[in-house]
């Protein structure tokens, strides 16, 4: 069946920062879903282009429509780097929606996933739709928005432990932690329940913060360089300069 006009589904990669169980709160009190997905080069690139060629028609029309010249915003992808900075040869898109528009969660076989705990490290695969938009603070761009998720290898915050962070077992002290829900008596004999970590809780700063990536384990955390915003030329100066606006525009070789 062939899919709508601008909406996209991806080959399968990495997720990173994943709020898809719970909408993140930190920057909208109303709360978004969202998703950071890393893609190879090679399977980036023609999602990359696509992107390109929406945001080069929205372009084109609203610096028509506006008269004037007008800026762009970030593209919703960006290269990944690596510790030292350069470029990894990947290629991370950004999918958001609003909380009241919560994604679809289905399984490797299709099947609509009612419970989900999806942390950073899981395997995806995300629907979207290539969104055109125009606002006088930031100009012309494209936003991911977030539709669906279908995990291909769940990675959920109960399951991995230590290993994460690349820490192997070793001699030393071990901790006994009391079991989840159990009850904890402290000094005065009064009990108290031991309180279930929250998803958001449990992910913490480096599974959740937006502007760092993962690369290859949580201890190498590295931002992720915004693409530098661009200026529009005027509608009279030709289609070749909104062309080379996109190369510009677009992810870096």
């Amino acid at each position: 069946m062939a899919q709508q006009p601008n909406i996209i589904t991806t080959p399968k990669g990495l997720a990173l920062y994943p709020w898809l169980s719970t909408p993140d709160t930190k920057y909208s009190e109303e709360g978004e879903y969202k998703v950071n997905l890393v893609l190879s080069k090679e399977d980036a690139q023609p999602i990359v282009d696509e992107i390109n060629r929406i945001f080069a028609e929205n372009l084109a029309a609203e610096t028509k429509k506006q008269g004037k010249e007008i800026k762009t915003a970030n593209p919703p992808y960006a290269d990944q780097l690596n510790d030292a900075g350069q470029p990894t040869g990947n290629v991370i898109f950004r999918f958001k929606s609003k909380a009241a528009y919560k994604p679809s969660i289905f399984d490797a076989k299709g099947t609509t996933m009612i419970e989900s705990n999806i942390w950073g490290g899981s395997e995806i695969r995300v629907n979207g739709t290539i969104a055109p938009y125009f606002t006088s603070l930031v100009g012309a761009g494209i936003a991911l928005r977030l539709r669906a998720v279908q995990v291909i290898k769940l990675v959920e915050g109960s399951g991995e432990g230590a290993s994460r962070f690349g820490f192997d077992e070793t001699a030393g002290y071990v901790h006994n932690a009391p079991d989840a829900g159990a009850e904890v008596f402290e000094e005065g004999g009064a009990p108290s329940p031991i309180m279930e970590a929250t998803p958001a809780g449990k992910a913490g700063a480096i599974a959740r913060n937006p502007d760092q990536v993962f690369m290859g384990n949580a201890a190498n955390v590295v931002p992720v360089a915004e693409p530098e915003i661009v200026k529009v030329v005027s509608s009279n100066e030709g289609g070749k300069d909104i062309a080379d606006l996109v190369t510009k525009w677009g992810a870096k070789d």
